[in-house]
């Protein structure tokens, strides 16, 4: 290892004894950084023949423990990570490499036609073996329930998408010669998959039989089932193994998949696993200074829901730049910390409100509540510990739910507020964490139904309380003193008590009656979404600015969304329709992506609070048109922005340098493009005269700087329609 102005490098060949060995080059570009900032890792694996190895899953470890997103290697064996240390002291990182099973993967395949409904589906296929195996064994994941057969005889039946079911001791039912695999597969609602693989090997050979495009398929039991079967259709291929668009972010135990404890951060590296060297990075104390006061409340929405229980990654459309995690890593919560501390947010509410659907008493709460409860509560030990240290940590406000799904009962909120106030308020551990409003703790009860407007309200006044719905722009219940979850509109409602604004709530893309795929969402649209909606904080000035929000990343799977035909989805969606800040990668694969916003909305959040708070002059500018990488075909080119704070001496549109419009007052301008070639090019948008200390980096977290420039490069590809 050596280090070589700033940079460090770490070098290993490893040459396994087995079948698989490989090499792994690492640097980091950072050999020292404060607590919480973000160190850069770039890896490079090569087989043992120096060749790239493309598509290699790889993991990064920070003194011996998982930390960062789980990435796959390019091309050129290339994989980057985004890993913010928040631990003072020397940092020993390592990559990974995960051996995968080579050539073909399985498939996820169903019948020709699959169904939103209940469905059965009879597969099959035969395949032929050069003698007696030694050994061979069958793996099944099924969506949802299936019978297995093997030569007409059962092998099993299972139901559990979420474990694969493993039938080993096979050798004794194969055949020299041809054998026959069948599965009937049914599937209740949603979209239905199977994926099978069965493995076999002997002194001559050994192969598998995988699920694949080379399946029959039918919709009723054909004759001579589950025996060798005649005709059939083609199988319908929904997706591989390792695909994140189809199942696999829900398997166990797949051999081709990595599984997702693995993936987790916190997890100890197995030992064994291939590894290169440290390189080790430094990570000093820093004092972070708290924010100016202000007359506007920043509460920044938080979940706690990572739990085996609850919310546990199945959906989700990103990877935090610190990986997967549960809701009780500390290392995870103290890096939170560190950002909203350096952000200047001044309270963290936490979501319990799909907790206690349904139930008469705080009592009969469940475990996947207890897990809820248990992961905030860990976050106020985090906080208290971090407060010590003397770091401004934000305060802590609880948003129980009365109404949001099968209602609870005011007795059992009334149980749950004596709750939070002897185990949190009442706590000496947590003095000075729960934040006051108008001289009370703060609670903050989802109410969706607005049973609150017409039942007696909690009678407990140990507290300040507010409800909130959601929607605002169509139930109009700000009209009632509620508060907003999150709005679909472009300008968020404002609700007013007394006269003066009270709340909104700002939000990086939304969706309304029908969804993130319905006709009145807005995804990002490269942050003109979160600047547009702040507009209505700026103008209103209210007490409470909610910010929806960090790291919800949960929605529904493809195909069980809620309506009449499954396809309203709520919550999260996709990078584009979807509302989480927290940084994540910009390249690791997830549910229904590849990739995410990296750092940016986390850097556009804290901006907009300055600015709103008047600590600054600074002009933040986004553009939405094109999309950065965008492959542009009609002309002419439609360019869109928008922009906060100070007005700029008019705007100005570039292409490659060169200047296309100039001294622009609105925010949309075409152009025509004559006489540019097809091909890669970067689109400018500027505004002269104005300045911003962000660089509203997607790579790392801002450190504000002295005043810069204000443009927006958006880098695309122009080929016309021939």
């Amino acid at each position: 290892m050596r280090a070589m102005s700033g940079v460090v490098v770490g070098l290993l060949m490893l040459v396994m004894t087995g079948a698989w060995g490989v090499s792994i080059e690492v640097n980091a570009d950072r050999a020292t950084i404060g607590m919480g900032r973000t160190v850069i890792v770039d890896a490079v694996v090569k087989d043992d023949g120096g060749r790239p190895l493309v598509d290699c899953q790889v993991l990064t470890y920070v003194n011996e423990r998982r930390w960062g997103s789980h990435e796959r290697t390019d091309a050129d064996g290339h994989a980057r990570f985004w890993l913010p240390l928040p631990n003072p002291g020397p940092a020993e990182i390592k990559v990974r490499a995960l051996p995968e099973t080579a050539g073909p993967k399985s498939a996820w395949i169903w019948g020709q036609e699959p169904a939103s409904a209940r469905q059965d589906v009879f597969l099959q296929k035969q395949f032929e073996l050069d003698g007696f195996p030694a050994s061979g064994t069958f793996w099944v994941a099924v969506d949802d329930s299936c019978e297995v057969f093997l030569n007409g005889e059962p092998l099993g039946k299972t139901q559990s998408l979420l474990k694969t079911t493993v039938y080993g001791g096979l050798e004794t039912r194969l055949r020299s010669g041809v054998n026959t695999l069948s599965v009937k597969a049914n599937n209740y609602e949603g979209p239905g998959g199977l994926l099978a693989r069965l493995d076999w090997k002997s002194d001559k050979q050994s192969g598998a039989c995988r699920s694949d495009e080379t399946w029959r398929a039918w919709s009723t039991a054909p004759t001579g089932w589950p025996g060798v079967a005649e005709g059939g259709d083609a199988v319908t291929v929904v997706g591989g193994a390792n695909e994140p668009s189809a199942w696999p972010v829900l398997l166990r135990g797949w051999p081709e998949v990595t599984d997702k404890e693995t993936l987790l951060a916190g997890r100890l590296l197995d030992e064994g696993a291939v590894v290169s060297e440290p390189v080790r990075v430094t990570v000093t104390r820093r004092s972070i200074a708290p924010h100016a006061p202000s007359d506007t409340l920043f509460i920044m929405q938080w979940e706690s829901w990572f739990t085996p229980r609850n919310a546990y990654w199945q959906t989700a459309q990103a990877v935090p730049v610190v990986g997967f995690y549960d809701s009780y890593n500390r290392d995870v919560m103290r890096q939170h910390v560190l950002w909203f501390a350096d952000a200047g947010i001044d309270c963290i509410l936490s979501d319990w409100s799909n907790h206690i659907w349904g139930k008469q008493h705080w009592s009969e709460r469940g475990p996947a509540t207890n897990e809820i409860i248990h992961g905030t509560t860990l976050m106020l030990e985090t906080l208290a510990e971090m407060k010590a240290e003397g770091i401004p940590v934000p305060k802590v406000a609880i948003m129980p739910g009365l109404s949001n799904g099968p209602p609870t009962t005011m007795v059992a909120m009334n149980e749950q507020l004596d709750w939070i106030y002897q185990n949190y308020v009442n706590n000496p551990r947590f003095e000075g964490l729960m934040q006051d409003f108008d001289g009370k703790p703060l609670v903050v009860i989802l109410d969706c139904g607005t049973i609150a407007s017409k039942e007696p309200v909690p009678a407990d006044d140990r507290f300040t309380v507010r409800y909130m719905g959601t929607q605002l722009q169509i139930t109009r219940v700000e009209e009632k003193g509620y508060w907003s979850w999150m709005d679909g509109s472009l300008r968020p409602v404002v609700t007013y008590k007394d006269g003066k604004a009270e709340a909104t709530t700002i939000t990086p893309a939304y969706f309304a009656e029908f969804g993130w795929i319905g006709a009145k969402a807005r995804g990002r649209m490269g942050g003109t979404t979160y600047l547009e909606s702040f507009k209505a904080a700026y103008d209103t000035r209210p007490r409470v600015v909610f910010l929806h929000q960090w790291n919800e990343y949960a929605g529904q799977l493809e195909g069980k969304g809620y309506g009449p035909n499954h396809d309203i989805y709520v919550d999260s969606y996709s990078p584009e329709f979807s509302d989480d800040i927290e940084p994540v990668s910009p390249t690791a694969a997830a549910y229904r992506g590849n990739g995410g916003w990296g750092y940016y909305y986390h850097n556009l959040t804290r901006a907009l609070m300055d600015v709103l708070r008047g600590a600054s002059g600074d002009t933040l500018l986004a553009v939405s048109a094109p999309a950065p990488a965008a492959t542009v075909k009609d002309l002419p080119l439609v360019v869109e922005w928008a922009s906060v704070g100070p007005a700029p001496q008019g705007f100005r549109v570039l292409l490659d340098g060169r200047v296309l419009a100039e001294g622009l007052t609105g925010t949309s301008f075409s152009a025509t493009l004559e006489g540019v070639p097809d091909g890669p090019h970067t689109l400018t948008v500027d505004a002269p005269g104005a300045t911003s200390r962000y660089a509203l980096s997607h790579e790392r977290e801002d450190e504000v700087g002295a005043p810069q420039p204000v443009a927006v490069n958006v880098p695309f590809n122009l080929e016309r329609e021939k």
